[in-house]
């Protein structure tokens, strides 16, 4: 699942997504089946339905109208004035876009009051008032402020969830570097030898293989010509244009790949996750989301 979702009707409330939902037919023959979508289009696509719902609460269950996306409720209206999004561990541009599509302006809003999209391998919520990361299998619970002298309407949080991120363990990390130490100080050593112009023609390939093959490579010396071949046109930078060229390998490059390897490979004992009101300070959630992944 990719890419824009486009005919999906503008909804900011409960009565608004009520009245929507009164508003379309269901499907002939179909178990009450109402496409979110009402256009001619729109009608085709049966992935986005509109649902009556209801929805516990401490207060009982709560009559709510539920934007589903496939089978997952991703944007749910409650009728005391609350909605639901939940990403039903879809964290993907489709449902960023889905939630984007229903939080669209309108002429009564003249900006957009509810973004979702993806930063550092997290979902963002952003609201007029702030944002919020959310997980997968997270859920953020938001409401609607009525518009004062001074502001229009807005939305704000409700108990919005506790923030964290990843932190690299630094003496964790210093102990794996020691394992590949003789591969680093060689594959240093040769970047400063080689004919950078040789490896620039391969630095576009796309030859991958999991991280921890490449840490098993660098483990064995016998290995290492090998992996190197790999690694060094990814190091490659190139100055200047055309014929006149001149071509580098940036052992900065090859020490952060290096260290991606060993991130990769030993995510889980590398990085400990904690609270903070920052999640977005850095981007180690990649390791953990693709650990074990294929690399370079």
């Amino acid at each position: 699942m990719f890419g824009n979702i486009t005919d999906l009707p503008q909804l900011h409330t409960y009565r608004a997504a009520l009245m929507h939902y009164n508003s379309i037919t269901p499907i002939r023959g179909s178990d009450n089946l109402r496409p979110l979508c009402n256009t001619t289009n729109g009608r085709r696509k049966k992935h986005m339905q509109i649902l009556k719902v209801t929805h516990p609460s401490k207060q009982g269950a709560l009559d709510a109208v539920a934007c589903r996306l496939y089978d997952t409720d991703v944007v749910t209206f409650l009728s005391n004035g609350e909605t639901i999004i939940n990403l039903g561990g879809w964290s993907t541009n489709t449902t960023h876009s889905f939630i984007d599509g229903i939080f669209m302006p309108t002429h009564y809003y003249s900006k957009s009051l509810v973004r979702a999209y993806c930063h550092k391998n997290h979902t963002v919520i952003e609201l007029k008032e702030g944002k919020t990361v959310i997980k997968d299998d997270n859920v953020v619970k938001i409401r609607m402020v009525e518009a004062t002298d001074t502001k229009g309407k807005y939305f704000e949080f409700v108990d919005a969830p506790q923030q964290y991120g990843y932190y690299l363990k630094r003496a964790q990390m210093g102990m794996r570097r020691k394992e590949v130490e003789k591969f680093t100080k060689f594959a240093l050593a040769l970047a400063k030898m080689v004919d950078p112009k040789h490896y620039a023609s391969n630095a576009d390939a796309r030859v991958r293989s999991p991280a921890h093959y490449y840490y098993l490579c660098m483990t064995q010396r016998n290995m290492w010509s090998n992996v190197l071949e790999r690694i060094l046109p990814k190091c490659v930078e190139q100055h200047g244009w055309y014929s006149s060229a001149e071509y580098t390998v940036s052992t900065k490059k090859l020490q952060g790949i290096i260290d991606d390897v060993l991130k990769y490979t030993f995510a889980e004992d590398l990085f400990e996750e904690r609270e903070t009101n920052n999640p977005l300070s850095n981007d180690n959630a990649k390791y953990i989301q693709g650990a074990g992944g294929e690399l370079i």
